[in-house]
């Protein structure tokens, strides 16, 4: 049994059906639920419904969601509902405003990175990790998950004993990017080449000088329409 807090008061969760008192009737499927109910979530542990509402959505043919809220966290009916404490149980997606710009990577973030790293699939790897048997939702929060930059940086981390056993180290892919650069003769293979150098080392200031000091190349002759106009190369984005 879990206590958390809402307005200073406790809330109890039960993570198993022997620890239930007596005198609670349990809603097994929670979406069918009213407020004051408890119900069984899809982790299969036991919690009370706080509050059930509804969101207006600015687009779609379905402009109101409905969702269930406990003391763990806001859940839309479409969503499974798992007991595991969300940072602000007040919004949809579980987070401060700020999180997008925390760098510690919580337990559940830690086995997803280990198993993505491991040549598992994000998807897979996210219901493996996470509290959630929806492979729908777990495609949709794997993606936003790896767009987080605290999420790349650890999986980048968790590589580094594979990269050196190759002997893959950020000078040699400077060295044979910037190869392609020398070698090829037209000069947006050779800009496209290091946009993609860029995005491998995190460069995000493509135009910064410790881009150039990197890979000792002079760009002469580019126009401003030339930069504008560049897109990156199909058989470096897939390599």
């Amino acid at each position: 049994m879990r206590h958390y807090y809402v307005n200073r008061q406790p809330h109890c969760v039960y993570d198993a059906a022997d620890e239930l008192p007596s005198d609670i009737t349990i809603v097994s499927d929670w979406r069918e639920s009213e407020e004051g109910d408890w119900v069984e979530a899809d982790d299969n542990c036991y919690i009370q419904i706080l509050k059930k509402g509804s969101l207006a959505r600015r687009t779609g043919k379905n402009r109101k969601v409905a969702y269930y809220r406990t003391c763990t966290g806001t859940y839309p009916v479409k969503s499974p509902m798992d007991t595991s404490r969300r940072e602000n149980i007040y919004t949809i997606s579980g987070l401060n405003s700020k999180t997008v710009t925390r760098e510690k990577l919580n337990s559940y973030e830690m086995m997803f990175v280990e198993y993505v790293a491991a040549g598992m699939k994000p998807v897979e790897a996210y219901i493996k990790a996470f509290p959630t048997n929806d492979p729908h939702y777990a495609n949709f929060k794997s993606t936003e998950l790896i767009k987080h930059t605290r999420i790349r940086k650890a999986m980048k981390k968790e590589l580094e004993p594979v990269l050196e056993k190759l002997g893959i180290t950020q000078e040699t892919i400077l060295e044979g990017i910037k190869a392609v650069a020398d070698e090829s003769e037209k000069d947006d293979t050779k800009l496209k080449a290091l946009f993609k150098l860029s995005d491998i080392l995190d460069l995000e200031d493509k135009s910064s000088a410790r881009l150039t000091q990197l890979t000792g190349i002079q760009f002469q002759g580019f126009s401003d329409k030339q930069l504008e106009e560049v897109e990156r190369p199909k058989e470096i984005e897939n390599a």
